[in-house]
């Protein structure tokens, strides 16, 4: 069979450009949800409340990724391949799913004592049940959701993503202005995990495939692939909320409320990657090396024309930015917020290059290395920095890690002959190209089908 010659990596393909799109529209939805959210929240909560529901949800999500084993990248990866045996991915995920969740449900409330005198003070233990609830929800849409990325199913994943930022104000804002309670926000949570894993698991047995049991040779590939890679993602989500722990055994909930306001803004930057990282999953697991290579510096160029004038421009209106909407109990926030959002960039561009390495390389063990020696550095760092500088130096301590981590990646991928340094720096048309497509967006006008 010939080989269709690959377009040239320099111009987008339609076919990017149109996932890219769609992943832009559901990425604009859910801010706009996750905006609305957070300010009835932070106003119905107040700054201590909201501190004890972002840990209740921070306690879901790590327990989570534990209980994943590296499974979401494995998903993307493995989905990617061509005659990929995806009615048993979709066993593994479901099977991972459910153990993780009665795993982690009968750990938080067993452990409910020495949890909440600590780490998670404010809690109780009828709150963290809930919370152990939504853990196997939480973690099918993860995996399942990769797993759609991977074979290219962007329309389908943007539309459940459109859903779920409609579903989510709808349910917690009556929660939250009714009760006044974090206790009833958490349930309200759980209800939309619930609904939108149902959801994804319609979308799943129609696209994919039924759950099939898998061989045991499968099995025993896809777990070595995805430990070689958990570690690592383990370490990155360390780096990335273990902050939020450090300011809450030492600070307390009130702190965790400011601080998590911030952390969670700044976080929204990433989604502007999240569409280009999605559209990319693909072709970064299905290319040859050196095409996938001009591929990551081509959206780590473009990705940066983005990224740092709208973190330029949240910078400076941080402080009338966080009194307005969010009430004057929440101006402190305004400081960490703009000392993480350098570090913001810089994680989102890390995202793609760590997906180059996983998917184009299959190397998950080098983001390992990069990302555990980030997690070294910070826990030192943030118990020094948050006993003398407080929220902020815990936002100084986790920016300054992910612009490290960005910088290990951006070693490996320059370590491609195809890529030179040069090729990093955004030029003319990766300028023309992405006002292009901001047009689009703005305009409403799709790009045509390649």
């Amino acid at each position: 069979m010939t080989r269709e010659v690959a377009p040239d990596p320099a111009v987008p393909s339609p076919g990017l450009a149109r996932a890219t799109y769609l992943g832009l529209q559901a990425d604009a939805a859910t801010a706009l949800s996750t905006l609305a959210s957070a300010i009835v929240v932070a106003r119905g909560l107040g700054p201590a409340n909201r501190g004890i529901y972002f840990l209740a949800l921070l306690a879901a999500t790590i327990i989570a990724l534990v209980g994943s084993f590296g499974l979401t990248t494995t998903a993307i990866v493995y989905a990617a391949r061509p005659r990929a045996p995806l009615g048993e991915l979709h066993w593994i995920a479901a099977a991972f799913s459910v153990l993780a969740g009665a795993i982690g449900t009968v750990a938080l409330v067993a452990l409910a004592g020495p949890l909440t005198d600590s780490v998670l003070g404010g809690l109780d233990r009828s709150t963290l049940l809930i919370v152990g609830l939504g853990i196997a929800p939480l973690l099918y849409v993860q995996i399942l959701g990769a797993g759609l990325t991977g074979v290219g199913r962007i329309k389908e994943i943007s539309a459940l993503r459109v859903a779920a930022a409609v579903l989510t104000p709808l349910a917690l804002v009556p929660a939250v202005v009714i009760t006044h309670d974090p206790f009833w926000a958490v349930v309200a949570w759980l209800a939309t995990a619930v609904a939108v894993a149902l959801a994804t698991a319609v979308m799943s047995f129609r696209l994919l495939a039924a759950p099939a049991r898998p061989s045991r040779a499968l099995a025993r590939e896809v777990c070595s692939f995805s430990l070689r890679g958990h570690v690592g993602t383990l370490a990155h989500q360390g780096f990335l909320r273990i902050d939020v722990l450090f300011v809450s055994a030492r600070l307390g909930p009130a702190a965790v409320g400011l601080y998590s306001q911030a952390s969670v803004l700044a976080e929204r930057l990433s989604m502007l990657g999240h569409a280009a990282y999605s559209a990319s999953a693909k072709r970064l697991g299905s290319d040859p090396r050196d095409e996938a290579a001009k591929l990551t510096a081509e959206l780590v160029r473009k990705l940066a024309l983005i990224l740092v004038p709208v973190a330029l421009a949240l910078g400076a209106l941080a402080h009338p930015f966080m009194t307005v909407l969010f009430g004057a109990r929440f101006e402190p926030a305004a400081e960490p917020l703009q000392i993480l959002l350098p570090g913001t960039v810089c994680l989102t561009l890390w995202y793609v290059v760590g997906l180059y390495i996983v998917a184009a390389l299959r190397r998950p063990g080098i983001t390992t290395i990069i990302q555990t020696a980030g997690l070294a550095v910070a826990l030192p760092l943030y118990w020094l920095a948050v006993r003398h500088w407080g929220i902020e130096g815990a936002a100084l301590v986790s920016s300054a890690v992910y612009v490290a981590v960005l910088a290990a990646g951006l070693g490996v991928l320059l370590r491609a002959p195809s890529v030179s340094p040069g090729d990093l720096l955004p030029g003319r048309e990766d300028v023309r190209h992405v006002l292009a497509l901001v047009r689009r967006a703005l305009t409403r006008r799709r790009p045509r089908r390649g």
